[in-house]
């Protein structure tokens, strides 16, 4: 009897498990009970079926509606490449129950469980499509300004505007989910901010009075050889209505200070040949603003002259003094005694007004000394390069594109002496090649021992390892269109070695592109780019001394094919 009682116990515990297992066997690779898809019932589907489903009730709109105030946009999905990820999506679906590990299976597959569409996307398209949309909506801060009118001597208020910012990763993140969430009933709200605020009455009234105070008055400022004088219309403009001083436009005005009340130290500046100097200038300091303490200084002269009854008040700028690096007892101490590397380029088909900036930029980097263990920038030492500075316009290559700019031809110099410093076999630092072929730098030399440079980089830069000063020199021959350079120091026993000159990957030239310009005749054409094929290169340069490796570098130049660009007129009488 106990027996019987036994079997009939194991076959009830057998059905009781047969039932409550019974469920999850059925649905052995299929979604749990109660599983939805944002609304959607998605229960004890395969994976077949989900994707099947998920095509039928989710298809992508070809546009998302977006609006701003009163204003309408649309966002195009094919344009980022938005497209739900019914893989993944059913992956997700059909997993969960595994994701919940195996002491909380049993319970997963019966809990109910709402589930997002998984969407893909090109983030950087959707990036770039996101600034294109902000442009059309942000407008810039405008503050309010005071002014002085110079005819009726009275104090004129120029009322600001308030500016606006697209908050472009909160769209970002406002667009994703209404894709996840398949949230398409109603337009999307573009989230912008304010820029800015706008002063009171009471703060536009006590600015105005302060502004009366300094009419007639002038704040006057001197440094060792030169005198500032700072007007009335000047100071009006920096009264604030926060505070008594804008200091923005102080800085900006003391940032146009800075490249005029500055002397640079003279160097004591030698001509070596033939083991002789030949020319020699004394050294003597410089100075520059000390820019911290300027902008304070002003702010503190105008508070003190809407205080004061005097028409002017007159204070010393604080400087900085530069003193030279190399003073007049160092010139016979410096080891400058023998060649250490040369470089060379021809330009004789350069024209007349750039061999006017070649030859203008050959003087200024010219008898440089370089100490022990310094940094040589060529752009530092080049300096200001502007009208003012005796260079002229000519064409140069600012980001890819060929455009008339102050000292073209700068570049003629720059190839010259990274010629001059790898046979030196100096540690070169930084050298960036054009970015395309220049035929003035393949004259008298296969392309890639090139290097461009523009204010404030790219740069030329080496650092002199040599343990000796160094001596940079030029030689610029305007009848024979050349420039040497010559760099001199004390030779450490270093060997330069170019090998392994390659060229490569050829292209020719895009076809010719034609602009129509009104503003020229019809049937007159003006060639603006002239064709150039593209081409990548590369050398290894070595230098050893005593056995061992100083300096190991490939120096790879790509070139990119250039199109002939001409402008055809259209303009009739």
């Amino acid at each position: 009897m106990n027996r019987k009682i036994f079997i009939y116990f194991l076959v009830f515990i057998f059905i009781i498990a047969f039932v409550g297992l019974f469920p999850l066997i059925a649905g052995f690779g299929k979604t749990g009970r109660n599983t939805s898809v944002l609304g959607q019932d998605y229960s004890l589907l395969s994976k077949s079926q989900i994707i099947s489903n998920l095509s039928q009730d989710f298809p992508l709109p070809e546009l998302i509606p977006l609006t701003y105030q009163d204003r309408s946009f649309t966002l195009n999905l094919a344009s980022i490449s938005a497209s739900v990820n019914y893989e993944k999506t059913a992956s997700n679906l059909l997993f969960r129950r595994i994701r919940s590990g195996l002491v909380n299976y049993f319970s997963a597959f019966f809990q109910p469980k709402e589930f997002y569409l998984d969407i893909d996307y090109d983030p950087v398209s959707l990036d770039n499509q996101l600034i294109n949309l902000s442009s059309q909506i942000d407008s810039p801060f405008v503050p309010s300004e005071l002014s002085l009118d110079s005819k009726t001597k009275s104090i004129v208020l120029k009322d600001g505007q308030l500016g606006q910012r697209t908050e472009i990763l909160e769209l970002k993140n406002r667009i994703i989910s209404t894709l996840q969430g398949y949230s398409f009933s109603a337009p999307l709200e573009i989230p912008a901010a304010q820029i800015g605020q706008l002063p009171s009455d009471s703060e536009i009234s006590l600015a105005k009075s302060n502004a009366t105070k300094l009419l007639g008055k002038s704040l006057e400022f001197t440094v060792p050889d030169q005198v500032v004088t700072i007007d009335d219309k000047t100071l009006v403009s920096w009264i604030d209505f926060t505070s008594v001083c804008n200091n923005d436009n102080i800085n900006d005005y003391v940032g146009g200070l800075k490249g005029s009340l500055k002397k640079d130290p003279i160097e004591a500046v030698f001509k070596f040949e033939n083991g002789q100097v030949l020319e020699f200038k004394p050294a003597t300091p410089g100075y520059i603003l000390d820019e911290s303490q300027v902008s304070s200084l002003i702010c503190t002269k105008l508070n003190e002259l809407i205080a004061s009854s005097e028409p002017k008040l007159i204070s010393g700028f604080p400087i900085i003094t530069t003193d030279p690096k190399t003073k007049n007892s160092d010139v016979n101490d410096l080891g400058i005694v023998e060649l250490l590397g040369k470089g060379k380029s021809t330009f004789k088909h350069s024209s007349a007004i750039r061999n006017m900036n070649v030859q203008r930029g050959a003087e200024v980097i010219n008898r440089i000394l370089v100490a022990p263990g310094e940094t040589f920038s060529f752009v530092k030492s080049l300096g200001d390069v502007s009208l003012e500075n005796g260079y002229k316009m000519a064409y140069i290559i600012r980001a890819g594109k060929t455009e008339l700019d102050v000292g073209g031809g700068i570049c003629q110099v720059s190839t010259t002496f990274f010629r001059a410093m790898l046979d030196a076999g100096l540690d070169i630092t930084e050298r960036r090649h054009h970015a395309y072929r220049v035929g003035y730098y393949e004259e008298d030399s296969p392309p890639g021992y090139d290097a461009t440079i523009f204010i404030p980089s790219p740069d030329l830069k080496f650092v002199n390892d040599t343990g000796h000063h160094l001596l940079i020199q030029s030689n610029y021959n305007g009848t024979d269109k050349t420039l040497e350079y010559e760099i001199y120091g004390t030779s450490d026993g270093r060997k330069t070695e170019i090998t392994n000159y390659r060229q490569w990957g050829a292209a020719p030239p895009p076809p010719t592109i034609y602009i129509d310009d009104p503003t020229l005749p019809a049937g007159k054409v003006i060639q603006d780019e002239r064709a150039i094929s593209g081409l990548k290169t590369s050398f290894d340069w070595k230098v050893t001394k005593n056995g061992e490796v100083l300096h190991q570098k490939t120096f790879t130049s790509t070139y990119v094919p250039w199109a002939a660009v001409y402008r055809r007129g259209t303009k009739t009488n």
